[in-house]
């Protein structure tokens, strides 16, 4: 498949347009996951920023607080101190001893609430070095943490980066897949020719089946142009004793038409043919399987086979029995009266019915067939319709520097779906 380059204007060079198509959208991506990833480290950052102010604000209010208590003791002991040097001093100028024994207890009472006053202090010594093992694991604990969402964002931006460029590299891909598979299927379409040529497919098929099937039989075809039917089937026997005629009239349309009836016995009456069969595509409303109408049967395409192959036995008994039967009824009335009896339709809707389950399971396979080729035909004129805008732009732009795709335009050079050329 060729690429479709355009020429530069300014140096001449060649440029791939494919390529350039998937770089700025390559660039775009990696614009996008650059910003991305630098508005998450910016957040991260904010996240640690504030961390740090907590703990600057918890280390400030710790030394407040040790500070404040250091400063209340001793301006505590040194109250106290002045307090029982004056004290003692009267109490040695006192010549009662009582006064100095009270002294004394209090002077013991106050060394025991020194004492109280030191164990407060070596528990507020103790809670403090547990205020500060607790900080301590509590900034590990962040820092683990801040440390596991860093990899984590990390792991999710690389993986979130990965995956929308396989993606956009798959999208692609299943892109250029779908447009070449919608392309031959509207090419396929468009050589399917006229009404004209599909019926002439089905009159070449039904000659083809006629012909695999009864080797012994001579199929005579109706060239176009000739008055009459499409095709005339020579029932004959092993040994080549020829035992009747069957007409054959193909029709392939899109309704069913009475008069078909009618134009064909009136071709039999030059051919005298035992057996008149109309195969078409479309059966009347009301009828899905063969039937018989003014002495000509009406069968299905699908059921040709099985059909052709009872009406063909039914002409070889017959033949058989007229060489055994000369002085009965004539050939043509029992044959008649055999084809419009109840035991023929029987035999003939038993040996049918096998045929008819396996033709309805390729109606449900082609029912589901034909609605997967509408939604590729939609899918297809979406993408034909955003390539040729996306051509014409660079026509436009570059003029003709940019190579002519048939594919995209009709017989006149101008592109398909347009309106303004």
């Amino acid at each position: 498949m060729a690429k479709n380059t355009i020429n530069c204007p300014q140096c001449g060079a060649d440029i791939d347009v494919s390529d350039v198509l998937y770089q700025q959208i390559a660039e775009e991506v990696r614009q996008k996951n650059i910003k991305e990833n630098a508005q998450k480290e910016y957040d991260l950052k904010q996240k640690e920023k504030h961390l740090n102010i907590l703990k600057s604000n918890l280390d400030k209010q710790q030394s407040e607080f040790d500070s404040k208590v250091q400063t209340q003791v001793s301006e505590a002991m040194k109250i106290e101190k002045r307090r029982i040097e004056a004290e003692t001093k009267k109490i040695l100028n006192e010549e009662n001893a009582e006064i100095i024994a009270d002294k004394d207890r209090e002077l013991n009472e106050k060394s025991e609430q020194l004492k109280e006053l030191s164990k407060a202090k070596t528990e507020n010594e103790r809670l403090k070095r547990e205020k500060d093992e607790l900080k301590d694991k509590l900034e590990l604990e962040n820092e683990q943490k801040l440390n596991q969402i860093l990899r984590e964002e990390k792991t999710k931006i690389k993986k979130q980066a990965d995956d929308e460029h396989f993606l956009k590299h798959k999208e692609y891909e299943k892109t250029i897949e779908d447009m070449k598979l919608q392309m031959a299927e509207v090419q396929r379409k468009a050589e399917q020719g006229s009404m004209q040529l599909q019926g002439e497919v089905q009159e070449l098929e039904l000659e083809s089946i006629l012909r695999e099937k009864y080797p012994f039989d001579k199929i005579i075809e109706v060239k176009k142009g000739q008055r009459g039917a499409d095709c005339l089937q020579l029932v004959r026997t092993k040994q080549g004793l020829e035992c009747g005629k069957i007409y054959y009239e193909s029709k392939r349309t899109k309704d069913f038409q009475n008069g078909w009836i009618q134009k064909l016995k009136e071709d039999n009456l030059e051919v005298k043919a035992d057996i008149m069969i109309i195969v078409t595509q479309v059966m009347p409303d009301g009828e899905q399987k063969f039937f018989l109408k003014d002495g000509v049967w009406v069968c299905p395409f699908t059921e040709i086979r099985a059909f052709s192959f009872v009406i063909r036995q039914s002409l070889l008994k017959f033949h058989s029995i007229s060489i055994t039967q000369q002085n009965k009824d004539s050939k043509m009335e029992m044959l008649y009266n055999y084809l419009t009896s109840q035991e023929f339709k029987g035999q003939l809707e038993a040996i049918i019915e096998g045929f008819s389950s396996l033709q309805s399971g390729y109606q449900d396979e082609k029912k589901k067939m034909q609605k997967i080729w509408a939604e590729r035909e939609k899918q297809l004129e979406k993408i034909i319709t955003n390539t040729v805008t996306f051509y014409g732009s660079l026509k436009g732009i570059a003029g003709a520097s940019i190579p002519d795709i048939p594919l995209l335009e009709d017989g006149n050079g101008k592109l398909l779906n347009s309106t303004n050329g």
